[in-house]
């Protein structure tokens, strides 16, 4: 149960987040990493907007 991660492992983290849910432990770890940084926190929303967008454009494509 690692609890403390590196900004390496926040991103990797993230990006697996896309694939599979994250355990209470990982996403907790996320949230407190988030707190103490900026670029990774920023990261995390980078691609929570990336997701909303390739979504958008997924509903987008198949409606014709």
């Amino acid at each position: 149960m690692k609890i403390r991660r590196t900004c390496k492992d926040v991103t990797r983290l993230v990006l697996e987040s896309n694939d599979r849910p994250l355990s209470t432990t990982e996403a907790l770890s996320l949230r407190l990493h988030w707190l103490a940084c900026s670029s990774c926190s920023r990261f995390g929303d980078q691609q929570r907007l990336m997701r909303m967008a390739l979504d958008r454009w997924r509903l987008y494509r198949n409606s014709d």
